[in-house]
């Protein structure tokens, strides 16, 4: 299992820390594939079901969190980030399985998974950054949907039905952004393009 979720209203690529939105007041940095093809589908469900939806973080599949300590976290290291994944190919998956961590996450499964796997070791190799700290000894991608603990009743069993009737969505993986924590709220302070092909 891996992180359940992280939004923004807009990204910054350079600048200064205030500029950037890497002020004091970031508490957490994060790094992750944006998937706005999968609002139309999930959107409702996150925002009932997923509190980070509501602290503006968009339907995604994290790369890297933690990240970079916010209070560490400088220019050079987007900039570093940026030549990482300028030599990463854009690429097409689909969202096609509804699954389950325990009972407790309901979640996305990307196929092929094996790309997002692929950028999330060449980023935390290079930064010396362990995914999730460690905590799971598998990277396993995924588009969080919901949080038992958030639902009444059988919610998320409901949300699990209604979506698999959906599925596959087909997405594409172009942009990688760095989000930060203001607070109880998440900002894109960072947007990198993959290559395109």
């Amino acid at each position: 299992m891996a992180w359940a979720g992280l939004e923004g209203t807009g990204a910054s690529s350079r600048g200064d820390d205030e500029a950037s939105g890497l002020g004091p007041d970031c508490s957490q940095s994060a790094v992750l594939v944006p998937v706005p093809e999968a609002d139309a589908l999930v959107g409702e469900w996150r925002a009932l079901y997923d509190p980070k939806a509501r602290t503006g973080v968009p339907a995604h599949i994290t790369l890297l969190f933690p990240w970079i300590a916010p209070h560490q976290l400088k220019p050079e290291h987007l900039d570093e980030l940026d030549k990482i994944l300028a030599a990463q190919p854009a690429f097409e998956y689909s969202l096609d399985r509804v699954r389950w961590f325990g009972q407790r996450v309901l979640w996305l499964a990307p196929d092929p998974a094996e790309p997002f796997k692929r950028l999330t070791v060449a980023v935390a190799t290079h930064f010396d950054t362990q995914p999730w700290q460690g905590e799971f000894a598998e990277i396993v991608p995924h588009l969080t949907i919901g949080l038992a603990g958030q639902t009444p009743g059988n919610a998320l069993e409901q949300a699990a039905a209604e979506i698999a009737m959906r599925l596959p969505l087909r997405c594409e993986a172009r942009e990688v952004d760095v989000m930060c924590a203001h607070g109880t709220y998440w900002q894109v302070v960072h947007r990198t393009e993959l290559r395109r092909t």
